[in-house]
């Protein structure tokens, strides 16, 4: 098949991080941290999956509304794109922007792994066979737990989801005292033995439409402070809970499920805080919470393959054994927010047709090319550019509207329903998401002004426990936020730029697009994206 030369397997080598030309933005790579341990001797990060920070508040999450009001909030919080969780578990463990970790996407063509369908890029099965591929670099950057071990640091993972594989997936230097738990797996597997006994295996999975995943994420908070902490608290811990994620892609943001879930999270928060109490060392235990993503309700949905074959297009979901794809054939992989086109053998007049189709449909909002063609932007402009990758990202037109259970933000969707909650666009609902911090690094009644990322969160944490990172993170160290900051914490002002990309159409129709990015210590933060002129700059005369 000769579409296998233009998606070989992928070499791993150094990503490139390119300037946002539009906007002249150039980003310099961090330096190696500057050393020296913060106040705490152990972190904890609770990420708390898909949780938008306007629901934070005293109402609906009373202990994490009192743990900001006593450390510092992050007001201006970004997700990397894609705004989903794959990609921005990877973000959050490596301090790496998808063109340099390497996984851009939740599912991802890689036809050295499968080779006739996308892969699920947090498949133990796809993960440990890239690794197995590419000299154990399925994500080319070291993690933050691995980082930790290697620092004669342990560790303690509990991730409800099977997005655990992100964080930590090694098995080399690995022991019985820094252990993973994710999905209601194990690495060692023995950790198992010491869990199942007395909390029983993970509970089953819920329906997402009806329940939330209270079950999981409860077993999962045990596990942790249980089990894995049964011994004291280790440098480095770690817990991801499904909520409430689970509960808004069911039935949408500002649901009554999803009121439930926000207050069952705020009590897993609650268990870590009294254990930490319990172990007296509460005054010595930073604690991050964070969410992978903003979300969205769902106001239509759209069938891009579909779309495509009736445009005359080769489209399909997967390519079958006995007829297999041919050059300009096209892969399409959905991912909720915004869909992955991959063309054979990367046929360039398939791809300007196909961009050209685009530009002409009511439910692209941002297109993004390998190369930049007319009326759209680079995938380097939003960090996404990896090998191998697509031909053609679209991220899904949203609306600045707010919808029965109000919550503000809808967007067009794959494989959703109409109500429903999705993420993964350039939303500002989905590009905004929460980070909260608080123990003896972090201020006290301190409303962080300045721009932070997923990205950020690795390189701080290892900056309080003195890790030494031998390798620059894209991130930035949050100093400003810290304590001790000294002279990492930054003076300067964050810019925020337009970018807009244009093309005439018949008929004296024209394409526009926008990307609005602040740029702060040398790092790009993208606020929103979406087809049509940019809020500020009105109409075009």
């Amino acid at each position: 098949m000769r579409g296998m030369e233009l998606y070989p397997p992928a070499r791993f080598g150094r990503g490139r991080t390119l300037g946002l030309a539009a906007l002249g933005i150039v980003v310099a790579l961090a330096a190696p941290l500057a050393q020296g341990a913060g106040r705490a001797k152990h972190v904890v990060i609770v990420v708390m999956d898909g949780l938008r920070p306007d629901d934070v508040t005293p109402a609906t999450m009373p202990v994490l509304s009192k743990l900001a009001a006593g450390g510092t909030r992050f007001a201006r919080h970004h997700p990397v794109f894609m705004s989903s969780t794959e990609v921005n578990a990877t973000a959050l463990a490596t301090g790496m922007s998808p063109g340099r970790s390497g996984v851009m996407a939740n599912k991802e063509f890689r036809p050295d792994v499968e080779l006739l369908k996308a892969v699920d890029t947090q498949s133990p099965w796809h993960t440990w066979k890239g690794d197995l591929l590419s000299d154990g670099q399925w994500i080319r950057s070291a993690t933050l737990p691995e980082l930790a071990r290697a620092a004669g640091l342990k560790t303690a993972v509990a991730i409800t989801k099977p997005v655990g594989i992100m964080w930590d997936r090694k098995l080399k230097g690995r022991t019985a005292e820094s252990p993973i738990v994710w999905e209601g797996k194990a690495i060692p597997s023995v950790t198992l033995d010491k869990i199942v006994p007395d909390l029983g295996p993970m509970p089953p999975y819920p329906d997402w439409k009806d329940y939330a995943n209270l079950a999981q994420d409860r077993w999962t908070t045990r596990v942790l402070t249980e089990k894995l902490w049964a011994d004291g608290v280790p440098a480095l811990s770690v817990l991801w809970l499904h909520e409430p994620d689970h509960s808004e892609h069911g039935t949408g943001p500002g649901s009554k499920q999803v009121a439930a879930a926000l207050l069952h999270s705020d009590d897993c928060l609650a268990t870590v805080l009294a254990v930490l109490e319990q172990k007296k060392v509460r005054d010595v235990t930073d604690v991050l919470v964070v969410s992978d993503h903003g979300h969205s309700t769902v106001s239509r949905a759209v069938d891009v393959p579909d779309a495509l074959r009736k445009a005359g297009f080769k489209a399909e979901g997967s390519f079958r054994p006995k007829s297999p794809p041919k050059a300009g054939n096209i892969m399409v992989v959905g991912l909720g927010g915004a869909v992955s086109l991959y063309v054979v053998d990367r046929d360039r007049a398939v791809i300007e047709k196909l961009v050209a189709y685009l530009q002409t449909t009511d439910w692209a909002g941002v297109i993004l090319t390998r190369d930049g063609m007319e009326g759209t932007f680079k995938m380097s402009d939003v960090a996404l550019e990896t090998p191998g990758g697509p031909d053609v990202v679209v991220a899904f037109r949203w609306k600045d509207e707010t919808p029965s259970h109000g919550r503000p933000g809808t967007i067009i969707a794959d494989g959703m329903s109409k109500g429903q909650g999705m993420h993964g666009t350039l939303s500002r609902y989905d590009m905004n998401n929460t980070l909260i911090a608080s123990g003896p690094d972090f201020k006290a009644g301190f409303v962080n002004e300045l721009p932070s990322g997923n990205f950020d969160v690795a390189p701080t944490v290892a900056r309080i426990l003195g890790i030494d990172v031998k390798a620059a993170m894209e991130g930035r160290v949050l100093a400003e936020a810290l304590v001790d900051g000294g002279a990492e914490a930054r003076t300067g002002r964050p810019e925020t730029k337009v970018a807009e990309a244009s093309r005439a159409l018949p008929e004296d129709k024209v394409w526009r697009q926008y990307l609005k990015v602040t740029t702060y210590g040398g790092r790009r933060y993208y606020d929103e994206g979406n087809a049509g002129a940019p809020p500020e700059a009105g109409p075009k005369p």
